[in-house]
């Protein structure tokens, strides 16, 4: 049985290490916590100087790589001299870094297109984002098989007869220990007993996905809702990027200035698990008809909404269409996502059903990175 133990693992990024954490990061934390000396390949940069391994400060087994790259476009270049510079980029890598990588797990589609010049034996191209082009990313040509988060992905990855696998977004231990620990202590049917309810959100506000319209809407219609907000809207703190337009930028300062609103911005792992827990329920609205990129097929922000045992009150996620999971809406498009916020306020006075908190928690637990991780190493053993 293949295990990620003492492997040298790149895992190759398309955000760079920062404040905030998606599953590229959490990923590399998991398989260094396993033993794995794990490189993280930010995307390049010009103002880069050269190639720059540094430690990472999250784990002394993880190494962050920064490098400028040899060539700045594909689209100025001839096939065949493209290819020569791609190849002399890795082997610039390589020598960098002085050592093979016994995996490269690739987050970051159409950047070095063929895994295999890496020289691993393992090749894996993780799709945990819907691709920017219509066109496939070549990664998932030289890779031994590609992982797709969505039902979405995996049909387009295997629509041009690419190996392919479903996975799910995965859970920081952290909040799978919080689930475990509320299983175990037993759920009751509970209601809420205070006078004015808490809606939580996660994640990114300046994504470009976020249905703002529908948002202020709730949050003005709702003025008896406390709405909290964890997650980068500062520039500083965008290391997952954002969009930095008037649009993004009235949102944030009207929630800045909404009396019911509390914009916390970025916290830790450990403060975002313990102040999740003042929430009754979360939310998650996307404007998904914006475009495929955006498709709202599935988040990642979904495993710890569930993981808390509270509500969801979600746009159309495809991923979880068989399941009772989400309060979601049955369509594409937002049309009645208010009125399906304020049903949700009404359950939560009334109290839901104690199997509805159990099916919840107990599907967060099933999807830790950890499990992830060991779901991967079957995949190889397999492959």
């Amino acid at each position: 049985m293949y295990q990620f133990r003492d492997k040298t693992v790149f895992v190759i990024s398309p955000e760079r290490w920062g404040l905030m954490k998606v599953s590229k990061h959490h990923y590399a934390l998991e398989l260094a916590k396993m033993g794995c000396r794990v490189y993280f390949i930010e995307p390049p940069l010009l103002t880069n100087s050269g190639i720059q391994i540094t430690q990472c400060p999250d784990h002394p087994l993880i190494s962050i790589v920064k490098y400028k790259p040899v060539f700045r476009a594909k689209r100025f270049l001839p096939g065949s001299l493209f290819n020569i510079l791609l190849r002399l980029q890795i082997n610039k890598l390589l020598g960098k870094i002085s050592i093979k990588p016994d995996v490269v797990l690739s987050f970051h589609g159409y950047l070095f297109e063929n895994l295999r010049w890496f020289g691993a034996p393992v090749n894996i191209f993780f799709a945990a984002d819907q691709f920017f082009y219509d066109e496939i990313p070549p990664e998932i040509n030289s890779a031994d098989f590609s992982l797709a988060i969505s039902d979405t992905i995996y049909d387009r990855i295997l629509q041009k007869g690419g190996k392919v696998f479903r996975i799910n977004h995965g859970l920081h231990g952290l909040f799978v220990k919080g689930a475990e620990e509320l299983l175990g202590n037993g759920i009751a049917k509970k209601s809420a007993d205070k006078k004015a309810l808490v809606a939580g959100y996660t994640g990114n506000l300046r994504m470009q996905a976020m249905d703002r319209n529908i948002m202020k809407h709730v949050i003005e219609n709702n003025p008896d809702v406390k709405f909290i907000f964890w997650g980068s809207h500062r520039k500083n703190d965008l290391n997952l990027g954002g969009i930095q337009d008037a649009e993004s930028d009235e949102f944030i300062d009207f929630l800045e200035h909404s009396s019911n609103v509390d914009l916390r911005g970025v916290v830790n792992s450990e403060q975002l698990y313990e102040q999740m827990k003042e929430a009754d329920l979360f939310w998650l609205c996307w404007n998904t008809g914006m475009s495929q990129l955006w498709d709202g097929s599935n988040s990642h922000k979904i495993l710890e909404y569930l993981s808390t045992g509270k509500p969801v009150v979600s746009h159309y996620v495809s991923s979880y269409k068989d399941t009772s999971l989400l309060y979601m809406l049955n369509q594409k498009t937002n049309t009645g996502f208010e009125e399906s916020f304020k049903q949700v306020l009404g359950l939560i006075k009334e109290g839901e059903a104690k199997v509805i908190i159990e099916n919840r928690l107990k599907f967060a637990v099933q999807n830790s990175y950890a499990n992830n991780v060991h779901k991967i190493a079957e995949l190889i053993n397999h492959v």
